[in-house]
């Protein structure tokens, strides 16, 4: 089967926002819940995201039917308190791959080219949050390269 990545276009935003939500609708922790206008919000946010020029959204086809989906942006970041200077970096924000087509590469597909367009952005670094409790997630930032730096830690109450 061939597995393509190519740049997002406004048509690709309802199956995002479909697979987004119940992503989150079905992974969340306890204490999270989707808000009563989840999907207005979401169809907002894409559409904000699909013409903002910072944002990099990139769409995983295989065989010609939707697979997955990687949203990012690059910017000029400060530190918080501002006294670092201001470095071009990259973050991404989302990545999702269907569960139909898991474990076949998909995922390194979406970051390897999200990381090749954020170089050619100049950033000097990729950010992103992963579940730290999935190891098929681990491994697949592990595999591409990305390596805890400072941990995001959370309790409940």
């Amino acid at each position: 089967m061939e597995i393509s990545v190519r740049k997002w276009n406004s048509n690709d935003l309802p199956r995002i926002q479909r697979a987004w939500l119940d992503y989150c609708q079905n992974a969340s922790r306890s204490d999270m819940q989707l808000k009563k206008d989840a999907e207005a919000t979401m169809r907002q946010w894409l559409s904000d995201c699909c013409r903002d020029t910072h944002t990099l959204g990139l769409v995983s086809e295989a065989g010609g039917t939707f697979a997955g989906f990687l949203i990012g942006r690059v910017n000029d970041w400060e530190s918080v308190p501002p006294v670092i200077k201001a470095r071009r970096i990259g973050i991404i924000d989302a990545l999702y791959v269907v569960e139909a087509y898991r474990r076949q590469g998909i995922a390194s597909q979406l970051i390897d080219r999200a990381t090749q367009l954020m170089r050619e952005d100049n950033a000097i670094a990729i950010e992103t949050i992963y579940d730290a409790w999935s190891e098929p997630s681990i491994n697949a930032w592990r595999r591409a390269g990305f390596m805890p730096w400072m941990v995001h830690a959370y309790r409940m109450l």
